[in-house]
């Protein structure tokens, strides 16, 4: 219950849970915040003192519903993350049935669920999806929907509907209940579709956005009365659950030049990294909670109660070599010698992504790899940068990574260039340290390694030790 409310408090004061009302333009904060005032942003109020603290991974984890990935049209990530997850603003565009089947297919994609949007009911949007999404997915490890009783998912190929939670309370909706959708994403009684739904299930209570939308077949999102028949295999979106290096392969699939399809992976690092940069946009006003400290917001971030600057080393952007002075120096005569991402990317690396690896050619591989690097293959060094897991066991402990320069790389879906990044191997299983930077010790290989036809990597290491700013 406490996750329920914290969430709930959480997406509340961004302004991102309210998806049944009509949206107004979001406004960024300007002058002093007042302080002692009730939060109230597009009509909702806070309900959680615990607004004082920025998200953990938990509670990112909670708000995108499980899932760690999501495949949309080309455009803003974030615009994506807050539209897909949020079920904020309108779809940028759409992808195709078969794009939904290839990467459903695609080797490592756990899940993916295609979502398709265009339709409100008195300003509550409509979400089009498949009823496995609500028997067979986790939305919390070990969770899986619950329906209040006497309640059912609707069939695939019906006019029925399964309402969020909170949906159905605002809508004074429940089991039985027949409904008219509306065009659009915004409630214009002048819209209203002939079709008419029937409620079959309401879910019980989540604390996250799936509890605020009306869930319906994604055929009936698709082929309802007066949508252009053109896109009737259209989604917006695919909810996905990556395993392994998966999402940093398609990152390299879908972030080509020319690519029709947008990929954010993972998602808990792009929506952390935009809470921190522009909650103040979000907030309209501060409150005092009874026997609390009251927030206070100013241009920066929230954290305890306090505003704080938004500074480098906190949801940075910048290289590992701008912030070395926030690592604790090598130790004095230490085996493991400084080799920095500048050293590891300063050619120009010509790898086929696809082809090069399927018959290894010595020759081609010395023309591409410059012979000072080739060299370097099984010495002990030590590289800065910025932690993405791959590989994670039962005790949530990573067991693979892949270390990057930046977190534009990391957070921002934008892939490096194939030699911009270090597999990074960590037999005992290290701590999860993402958004922070970390010195990775230990025996480099220089070598190109394919999995199947997808190139996974130019160095790689095998972890000896990690050391962070706080470790």
């Amino acid at each position: 219950m406490k996750n329920f409310f914290l969430s709930l408090g959480l997406l509340a004061s961004l302004g991102l849970l309210h998806s049944c009302e009509k949206e107004p333009a979001s406004q960024a904060i300007s002058g002093p915040v007042p302080v002692g005032e009730p939060i109230e942003v597009d009509n909702w109020k806070a309900v959680s003192s615990e607004l004082r603290e920025l998200p953990g991974k938990t509670d990112l984890a909670l708000m995108t519903s499980g899932f760690n990935a999501v495949l949309g049209p080309q455009g803003s990530e974030i615009e994506l993350v807050l539209n897909s997850f949020f079920h904020r603003h309108s779809s940028k565009g759409n992808l195709t049935w078969e794009q939904y089947e290839e990467v459903r297919d695609f080797n490592g994609v756990e899940e993916a669920y295609p979502i398709a949007v265009g339709d409100n009911y008195r300003g509550c949007r409509l979400v089009g999806t498949l009823p496995e999404l609500f028997t067979n997915h986790e939305w919390s490890k070990g969770r899986k929907y619950e329906l209040q009783e006497g309640g059912r998912v609707f069939k695939a190929n019906a006019k029925e509907a399964l309402m969020g939670a909170l949906a159905a309370r605002q809508m004074s909706l429940s089991v039985g209940s027949r409904f008219h959708p509306y065009h659009g994403l915004v409630f214009d009684e002048s819209k209203r579709h002939e079709n008419s739904y029937e409620v079959v299930g309401l879910l019980e209570p989540t604390g996250t956005p799936f509890d605020n939308v009306i869930w319906v077949p994604i055929q009936g999102i698709q082929q309802m009365d007066g949508h252009d028949p053109a896109f009737s295999k259209s989604v917006s979106a695919v909810l996905l659950s990556l395993s392994g290096r998966t999402g940093f392969t398609l990152s390299e699939k879908y972030h080509r030049k020319g690519s029709q399809a947008n990929l954010v992976w993972p998602v808990s690092s792009t929506l952390s990294t935009f809470l921190r940069q522009t909650l103040p946009a979000y907030l309209d006003f501060a409150r005092g909670l009874d026997g609390m400290d009251p927030v206070v917001l100013e241009e920066g971030f929230v954290v305890k109660g306090k505003a704080q600057p938004f500074e480098q080393g906190e949801g940075n952007l910048s290289s590992p070599e701008d912030q070395a002075e926030a690592l604790p120096p090598l130790e004095k005569g230490s085996v493991y010698k400084p080799l920095a991402f500048r050293d590891l990317t300063n050619f120009e690396y010509l790898v086929e992504w696809e082809t090069d690896g399927k018959d290894f050619d010595f020759s081609a591989y010395a023309r591409r790899v410059p012979s000072r690097l080739r060299e370097k293959s099984g010495s002990k060094v030590a590289v800065e940068g910025f932690m993405i897991p791959t590989v994670v066991d039962e005790n949530n402990k990573v067991k693979e990574f892949l270390l990057l320069p930046d977190q534009m790389s990391c957070c921002f879906g934008q892939a490096p260039e194939a030699n911009g990044w270090v597999v990074v191997t960590a037999t005992n299983g290290v701590e999860v340290m993402m958004d922070r930077i970390i010195r990775v010790t230990g025996v480099l290989t220089v070598e190109e390694r394919w999995d199947e036809e997808f190139f996974v990597g130019l160095y790689h290491m095998d972890c000896k030790d990690i050391t962070g700013p706080a470790l």
